[in-house]
Protein backbone atom coordinates (compact mmCIF):
# COMPACT_ATOMS: atom_id res chain seq x y z
CA UNK A 1 0.00 0.00 0.00
CA UNK A 2 3.03 2.29 0.93
CA UNK A 3 4.88 1.65 -2.38
CA UNK A 4 1.70 2.30 -4.18
CA UNK A 5 0.65 5.34 -2.41
CA UNK A 6 3.95 7.00 -1.20
CA UNK A 7 3.83 10.41 -3.08
CA UNK A 8 0.36 11.22 -1.70
CA UNK A 9 0.84 9.59 1.49
CA UNK A 10 3.71 11.68 1.98
CA UNK A 11 1.77 14.52 1.05
CA UNK A 12 -1.24 13.85 3.12
CA UNK A 13 1.08 13.03 6.31
CA UNK A 14 3.29 16.10 5.94
CA UNK A 15 0.36 18.50 5.76
CA UNK A 16 -2.04 16.89 8.25
CA UNK A 17 0.22 15.24 10.63
CA UNK A 18 3.60 16.67 10.53
CA UNK A 19 3.09 20.06 10.56
CA UNK A 20 -0.06 20.27 13.17
CA UNK A 21 2.77 18.26 15.79
CA UNK A 22 5.23 21.18 14.63
CA UNK A 23 3.13 23.82 15.41
CA UNK A 24 1.92 22.01 18.40
CA UNK A 25 5.03 21.83 19.62
CA UNK A 26 6.91 25.34 18.96
CA UNK A 27 3.83 27.07 20.37
CA UNK A 28 2.51 25.07 23.52
CA UNK A 29 4.42 24.67 26.88
CA UNK A 30 6.63 21.30 26.94
CA UNK A 31 4.72 18.58 29.16
CA UNK A 32 6.36 18.10 32.51
CA UNK A 33 8.09 15.01 32.84
CA UNK A 34 6.75 12.60 35.91
CA UNK A 35 9.50 11.34 38.40
CA UNK A 36 10.50 8.45 39.78
CA UNK A 37 8.08 8.26 42.45
CA UNK A 38 4.78 9.24 39.99
CA UNK A 39 1.90 6.24 40.24
CA UNK A 40 0.03 5.79 36.80
CA UNK A 41 -2.89 7.95 38.84
CA UNK A 42 -0.06 10.35 38.95
CA UNK A 43 0.95 10.78 35.25
CA UNK A 44 -2.80 10.79 34.07
CA UNK A 45 -3.99 14.02 36.71
CA UNK A 46 -0.40 15.67 35.51
CA UNK A 47 -1.91 14.46 31.83
CA UNK A 48 -5.48 15.83 32.67
CA UNK A 49 -4.42 19.25 34.05
CA UNK A 50 -2.23 19.84 30.96
CA UNK A 51 -4.97 19.01 28.20
CA UNK A 52 -7.28 21.34 30.60
CA UNK A 53 -4.89 24.07 30.07
CA UNK A 54 -4.33 23.62 26.53
CA UNK A 55 -7.84 21.59 25.13
CA UNK A 56 -8.58 24.36 22.19
CA UNK A 57 -5.47 24.20 20.69
CA UNK A 58 -4.92 20.73 21.40
CA UNK A 59 -8.26 19.66 19.88
CA UNK A 60 -7.87 21.76 16.82
CA UNK A 61 -4.59 19.79 16.37
CA UNK A 62 -6.34 16.68 16.95
CA UNK A 63 -9.05 17.50 14.75
CA UNK A 64 -6.52 18.08 11.94
CA UNK A 65 -4.34 14.83 12.05
CA UNK A 66 -8.14 12.47 12.58
CA UNK A 67 -9.09 14.41 9.01
CA UNK A 68 -5.69 13.62 7.20
CA UNK A 69 -5.66 10.20 8.66
CA UNK A 70 -9.19 9.58 7.23
CA UNK A 71 -7.76 11.13 3.98
CA UNK A 72 -5.18 8.45 3.76
CA UNK A 73 -7.80 5.45 4.26
CA UNK A 74 -10.04 7.00 2.03
CA UNK A 75 -7.60 6.74 -0.33
CA UNK A 76 -6.56 3.15 0.45
CA UNK A 77 -9.59 1.63 1.25
CA UNK A 78 -12.57 2.91 -1.02
CA UNK A 79 -12.87 0.96 -3.94
CA UNK A 80 -14.20 3.22 -6.13
CA UNK A 81 -10.17 4.87 -6.21
CA UNK A 82 -10.83 8.46 -5.32
CA UNK A 83 -8.43 11.11 -6.19
CA UNK A 84 -6.82 13.52 -3.56
CA UNK A 85 -9.92 15.80 -3.47
CA UNK A 86 -11.81 13.41 -3.56
CA UNK A 87 -10.82 11.83 -0.25
CA UNK A 88 -10.52 14.72 1.42
CA UNK A 89 -13.92 15.46 0.44
CA UNK A 90 -15.20 12.17 1.72
CA UNK A 91 -12.77 12.30 4.83
CA UNK A 92 -14.35 15.55 5.71
CA UNK A 93 -18.23 14.42 6.09
CA UNK A 94 -17.21 11.24 8.34
CA UNK A 95 -14.73 13.27 10.34
CA UNK A 96 -17.77 14.03 12.53
CA UNK A 97 -19.14 10.56 13.64
CA UNK A 98 -15.34 9.38 13.61
CA UNK A 99 -14.19 12.13 16.58
CA UNK A 100 -17.11 11.29 18.31
CA UNK A 101 -16.34 7.39 18.23
CA UNK A 102 -12.54 8.56 19.07
CA UNK A 103 -13.65 10.43 21.65
CA UNK A 104 -15.63 7.25 23.33
CA UNK A 105 -12.52 5.51 22.55
CA UNK A 106 -10.46 7.55 24.39
CA UNK A 107 -12.46 7.67 27.61
CA UNK A 108 -12.53 3.46 27.96
CA UNK A 109 -9.16 3.31 27.07
CA UNK A 110 -8.04 5.61 29.77
CA UNK A 111 -10.50 4.27 32.22
CA UNK A 112 -9.11 0.97 31.53
CA UNK A 113 -5.85 2.17 31.77
CA UNK A 114 -6.74 3.73 35.27
CA UNK A 115 -7.44 0.18 36.36
CA UNK A 116 -4.33 -1.90 35.76
CA UNK A 117 -3.10 -0.82 32.73
CA UNK A 118 -3.39 -3.64 31.18
CA UNK A 119 -6.88 -3.90 30.32
CA UNK A 120 -6.57 -0.35 28.48
CA UNK A 121 -3.85 -1.51 26.22
CA UNK A 122 -6.07 -4.90 25.24
CA UNK A 123 -8.93 -2.01 24.33
CA UNK A 124 -6.74 0.07 22.11
CA UNK A 125 -6.60 -3.22 20.30
CA UNK A 126 -10.33 -3.54 20.01
CA UNK A 127 -10.34 -0.51 18.51
CA UNK A 128 -8.04 -0.12 16.04
CA UNK A 129 -10.50 -0.63 13.19
CA UNK A 130 -12.74 2.30 13.63
CA UNK A 131 -11.63 4.26 11.14
CA UNK A 132 -11.16 1.64 8.64
CA UNK A 133 -14.90 0.78 9.48
CA UNK A 134 -15.94 4.00 9.20
CA UNK A 135 -14.05 4.76 5.81
CA UNK A 136 -14.66 1.60 4.20
CA UNK A 137 -18.77 0.80 5.21
CA UNK A 138 -19.84 4.38 5.26
CA UNK A 139 -21.29 3.99 8.95
CA UNK A 140 -22.53 7.44 10.56
CA UNK A 141 -23.13 5.77 14.09
CA UNK A 142 -20.14 6.00 16.18
CA UNK A 143 -20.91 3.15 18.99
CA UNK A 144 -22.04 0.99 15.54
CA UNK A 145 -18.48 1.60 14.29
CA UNK A 146 -17.15 0.38 17.42
CA UNK A 147 -18.85 -2.23 17.86
CA UNK A 148 -17.99 -3.38 13.89
CA UNK A 149 -14.43 -2.72 15.44
CA UNK A 150 -14.72 -5.62 18.07
CA UNK A 151 -16.20 -7.89 16.42
CA UNK A 152 -13.93 -7.30 13.29
CA UNK A 153 -11.08 -7.81 16.18
CA UNK A 154 -12.77 -10.76 18.20
CA UNK A 155 -10.26 -13.15 19.22
CA UNK A 156 -7.49 -11.34 17.63
CA UNK A 157 -6.76 -8.79 20.23
CA UNK A 158 -3.42 -10.07 22.08
CA UNK A 159 -1.85 -11.15 18.41
CA UNK A 160 -2.78 -7.19 17.49
CA UNK A 161 -0.76 -5.72 20.68
CA UNK A 162 2.32 -7.80 19.97
CA UNK A 163 1.82 -6.60 16.60
CA UNK A 164 1.63 -2.33 17.49
CA UNK A 165 4.72 -3.40 20.59
CA UNK A 166 6.84 -3.77 17.29
CA UNK A 167 5.86 -0.89 15.98
CA UNK A 168 5.57 1.46 18.60
CA UNK A 169 9.37 -0.23 20.28
CA UNK A 170 11.34 0.61 16.77
CA UNK A 171 9.31 4.54 17.06
CA UNK A 172 10.45 4.58 20.70
CA UNK A 173 14.20 3.26 19.92
CA UNK A 174 13.96 5.63 17.13
CA UNK A 175 13.22 8.64 18.67
CA UNK A 176 15.68 7.78 21.52
CA UNK A 177 18.60 7.44 19.41
CA UNK A 178 17.85 10.37 16.86
CA UNK A 179 16.72 12.68 19.89
CA UNK A 180 19.89 12.18 21.91
CA UNK A 181 22.16 12.27 18.69
CA UNK A 182 20.50 15.52 17.21
CA UNK A 183 20.28 17.39 20.98
CA UNK A 184 24.01 16.59 21.34
CA UNK A 185 24.61 18.30 17.68
CA UNK A 186 22.30 21.08 18.68
CA UNK A 187 23.97 22.11 22.08
CA UNK A 188 27.37 21.95 20.67
CA UNK A 189 26.77 23.82 17.30
CA UNK A 190 23.34 25.71 16.69
CA UNK A 191 22.16 28.39 18.45
CA UNK A 192 19.60 27.66 21.24
CA UNK A 193 15.82 28.38 19.26
CA UNK A 194 17.43 26.75 16.58
CA UNK A 195 18.37 23.43 18.31
CA UNK A 196 15.29 23.52 19.46
CA UNK A 197 13.32 23.09 16.52
CA UNK A 198 15.49 20.62 14.90
CA UNK A 199 15.13 18.33 17.78
CA UNK A 200 11.12 19.39 17.57
CA UNK A 201 11.37 18.50 13.97
CA UNK A 202 13.07 15.23 14.63
CA UNK A 203 10.66 14.09 17.50
CA UNK A 204 7.41 15.28 14.83
CA UNK A 205 8.89 13.16 11.87
CA UNK A 206 9.39 10.09 14.05
CA UNK A 207 5.61 10.12 15.35
CA UNK A 208 4.19 11.45 12.31
CA UNK A 209 6.00 8.09 11.09
CA UNK A 210 4.66 6.16 13.59
CA UNK A 211 0.94 7.32 12.96
CA UNK A 212 0.79 6.79 9.29
CA UNK A 213 2.34 3.38 10.66
CA UNK A 214 -0.22 2.85 12.93
CA UNK A 215 -3.31 3.77 9.80
CA UNK A 216 -1.25 1.69 7.27
CA UNK A 217 -1.76 -1.71 9.78
CA UNK A 218 -5.34 -0.75 10.38
CA UNK A 219 -6.06 -0.37 6.75
CA UNK A 220 -4.48 -3.80 6.13
CA UNK A 221 -5.88 -4.92 9.28
CA UNK A 222 -9.24 -4.24 8.19
CA UNK A 223 -8.29 -5.80 4.47
CA UNK A 224 -7.34 -9.08 5.69
CA UNK A 225 -10.08 -9.68 7.90
CA UNK A 226 -13.36 -8.03 7.10
CA UNK A 227 -14.07 -10.12 3.96
CA UNK A 228 -14.00 -13.66 6.53
CA UNK A 229 -16.80 -11.16 8.82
Amino acid sequence: MTRANLDAISAIAGMFILLPGLVSGWLLPARALPDDKATAADVLNANAAYISANWPFLLASAVIVAFGSLVLLCLLLDRRRPTVADAMRLALRILPFYMVASAIQTLVVAGGLMLFILPGVYLVSRFICIAPVAVAEGNRRPLAIIARSFQLTQGRGWRIILLMAVVVLVAVVLSTVLGTIFAIIGALLLPPDIARFVNLLVGSLVETGLAVTVTLVSAALYRQIAPAT
